[in-house]
């Protein structure tokens, strides 16, 4: 892993006052000890006023956010889809861009801009652009993550603070929030993954444009996901995700192969992780990753900044600001293409925004604050999740003098054989390198198969990983 190095930063042009202005909710709770049950009366509002997960069906004062109509699950109507592991066809590939922000008009648009975004028009801006696209309000989840969700609604609960979760079925646990842990729950287990297969690419690219690449082999599977399970067993035990990866690049890497088990509830159990180094068949306990461990080319992210945020929330406190209307990435579809190279794709200092797709959407805003005693990289760190699917979508890192340090752009796209939506690239931006990293890439591997058959537990184990290395 790299050493980080002190570098000066760019002042923000906005702080997070922007957020606070722009609010459409104003009275929320931030306490888990504050938090008040959802009653059956509330839950009710799931599939009436609100989506069957959560979000407002209405569209905003303008009709520029349409109302949610839930007229498309699945494939699309008209189009060929081949099945899990074929190219997506883009069902808005027709549509032309609406407006350009760019860092000459980009204060007009400030008040549906985050703090990240208005920071990488200061730092970038001969380059960096935002193509806003009509927003889609269409597609729906499963009946049965529908069904699951409404029965979380009223059941699920936090314990033992807010890194304990009880009475889940899968689904999002939180539908009705009342706090920014619940938010931040939601956008950890709202993903209906319950097993996947990818090839998948990380590329660090540096301000003088030289990439680092490596390429991992990687099975996951979310036992609180499959399918099988019926509605109402909360008995999932120990374990959110099973993780098996093996390292295919760089030649120096190559043949490592790793176990993790991902807890589903940190205050009762940690994170447990196995390798295996090639060529010697010894398999041991990996050192305790977690928080804020470098990870991947560049070490321009934390083992917790996967997927937007993953691990435990113990060393913050949460506060959910509330809700907004902002310019986020949405049905990237075209940025997974197979016909783009990563050159192409990939440009220095940021992603080429000729392939990016931004949508207008209302989002959730949710901060984190280094508790007292604690210890991390980042001092604070704010999110932004889309409130039709839970996916965080923005986020951005700041370091202990409170400077904007990492930002977070993670597209996203409605998968057809899953019925809901999942995260897809996440490039990760260092402002003080210069520098990011784009993980989760496929254009040069193959998209993910999510239709493969479960290998169950006793293959996510030291003994089965010692085997695989022979």
């Amino acid at each position: 892993m790299h050493s980080l190095q002190s570098h000066s930063l760019i002042k923000l042009t906005l702080t997070a006052r922007t957020v606070a202005a722009c609010l459409i909710t104003t009275t929320l709770l931030s306490s888990p000890s504050a938090m008040a049950k959802v009653t059956k009366q509330e839950a009710e509002q799931l599939g009436t006023s609100l989506t069957p997960m959560g979000a407002t069906i209405e569209p905003n004062s303008d009709g520029s956010i349409p109302a949610w109509t839930g007229s498309m699950r699945g494939t699309p109507a008209g189009m060929t889809y081949n099945g899990s592991g074929d190219s997506y066809p883009d069902p808005y590939a027709e549509e032309k861009v609406l407006l350009t922000i760019t860092a000459e008009n980009h204060k007009t648009y400030a008040d549906k801009l985050s703090d990240g975004q208005l920071a990488l028009f200061a730092k970038y801006p001969d380059s960096y652009k935002i193509p806003v696209y009509p927003s889609h309000r269409d597609a729906r989840y499963s009946e049965q993550v529908e069904k699951r969700t409404k029965w979380n609604a009223t059941n699920a609960e936090l314990v033992g603070g807010i890194d304990g979760l009880q009475h889940f079925t899968g689904g999002a646990p939180f539908p009705i929030p009342k706090s920014g842990a619940e938010v931040l729950w939601n956008a950890r287990l709202n993903q209906p993954i319950p097993i996947s297969d990818t090839l998948f690419d990380e590329i660090a690219v540096f301000s003088n444009g030289k990439m680092e690449t490596r390429r991992l082999h990687s099975l996951f599977e979310t036992p609180y996901a499959y399918t099988e399970r019926p509605i109402g067993d909360v008995d999932i035990g120990p374990n959110a995700g099973l993780v098996f990866s093996k390292i295919v690049a760089p030649a120096r890497e190559k043949g490592k192969m790793a176990i993790v088990h991902e807890p589903l509830d940190y205050v009762r159990y940690k994170r447990n992780s196995w390798i295996l180094l090639p060529g010697t068949n010894r398999v041991r306990r990996a050192p305790l990753v977690g928080f804020d461990t470098l990870d991947g080319p560049g070490s321009f992210k934390t083992i917790d900044e996967s997927l937007g945020f993953n691990g435990s929330m113990e060393r913050y406190e949460w506060n959910l600001v509330g809700k907004k209307e902002m310019y986020i990435p949405y049905h990237a579809y075209r940025f997974d293409t197979p016909e783009l190279n990563y050159e192409t794709l990939l440009t220095p200092k940021h992603a080429n925004p000729d392939y990016m797709r931004y949508e207008l959407h209302r989002v959730w805003v949710v901060e984190a604050t280094l508790k007292k005693g604690m210890r991390h990289l980042y001092a604070k760190r704010r999110f932004y999740i889309d409130e039709d699917n839970w996916l965080i979508v923005m986020t951005e890192n700041y370091d202990s003098r409170g400077e904007l340090w990492r930002i977070g752009i993670l597209n996203t796209l409605y998968d057809y054989y899953l019925k809901g939506y999942i995260s897809r690239v996440h490039m990760n931006h260092d402002m003080q390198a210069s520098a990011y990293v784009a993980t989760r890439l496929v254009n040069n591997t193959r998209p993910t198969k999510f239709n493969t058959k479960p290998k169950g537990k006793r293959f996510f184990t030291p003994k089965n990983l010692r085997k695989m290395g022979r």
